[in-house]
């Protein structure tokens, strides 16, 4: 996987965890063929664990009512 910056996520009760960000591919049909298309980019955290960044592209849910907010809005 290719990895883009590491960035630092922050909860409301102050935790703080290290995650990267990895591009979110997606195959679509063209005239030529197959090809993968880059949609959208998804959140690899340190365990491995890939999660999906919610429609705002600043926040992310590791687990049920654990919301983490990044600083800057990914593009």
């Amino acid at each position: 996987m290719l990895r883009t910056n590491d960035l630092i996520a922050k909860s409301k009760n102050g935790t703080e965890i290290i995650v990267s960000l990895i591009p979110l591919n997606k195959m679509q049909n063209t005239r030529q063929g197959l090809k993968r298309v880059e949609v959208g980019k998804r959140v690899l955290l340190s365990s491995g664990i890939e999660v999906d960044l919610n429609l705002d592209g600043r926040t992310f849910y590791t687990s049920l009512n654990q919301l983490f907010k990044l600083n800057h809005k990914v593009v």
